[in-house]
This record gives C-alpha cells, structure tokens and sequence, in this order.
C-alpha cells in the first residue's frame, strides 16, 4: 500500500480522488492549501504526489519543481491533475518534474492504471 499526498485546493476533489486513491489500494492523505504541502510532504513521506495546477497562492508548476529541489522529496514521483487540457500546460508540468499529466474530471480505471504505473516507476 502507497502513502499518496493530494494537494487541491477544492475540498470536493480532493474527497473524490481519497476515494479513488483508497479504492486502488492505497493510503491517501490531502492538503487544500498549497503553501502547506511540502510541510505535509516532508512529514507524511508519499510514494506519489497528485498535483493540481490552478491553486491559490504556489501554483502546482511552482510546487513541483518545489518538490524536485528539495532533496528529500526529489524522487517522488509527481502526477498533475488538473483542469486545465493545453499543450502549455502540460509541458510546463513535465518540465517542472512531472511525470504524468491526467486531465479532470478524471476516469477512475484510467486514474488507477496511472497511479500504478508512477508507482512502478
């Protein structure tokens, strides 16, 4: 079972992809405000980080290359969730240190197979 932080600022996504994150056998922990995610990060230790891009304050780009320099949160993969379906952002995403980019309103098989497959990686 994979520790995977959810950092969204809107409460009801973050509910929904708990019980995604718990229905693909994993153990989920959220955080709604961005600033407090690499705090929760550092203190929970997640196999994965699912990341939303548009989020008040630190955006999701700015928080993963966030992630990706702090040194003991580098290696964690980083999955983006998010809204947001342009090419812009999805480069942005992979070239902050993502490695997966899923578009909401999510699918739940497919959103489980890549949860799985960052976890593999």
């Amino acid at each position: 079972m994979a520790k995977i932080l959810i950092v969204d600022d809107d409460i009801q996504t973050t509910t929904l992809l708990e019980s995604l994150v718990t229905m693909s056998g994993h153990q989920p922990a959220s955080v709604n405000l961005s600033r407090n995610a690499i705090k929760a990060a550092s203190t929970i230790n997640p196999d994965l980080i699912l990341l939303d891009i548009m989020m008040e304050g630190i955006n999701g780009i700015e928080l993963c290359k966030l992630i990706k320099a702090d040194t003991n949160l580098k290696n964690v993969p980083v999955i983006m969730v998010s809204a947001l379906d342009d090419l812009g952002s999805k480069r942005d995403s992979f070239n902050a240190g993502a490695v997966d980019f899923i578009t909401k309103p999510v699918r739940p098989n497919d959103f489980a197979q890549r949860i799985q497959g960052a976890l593999n990686r």
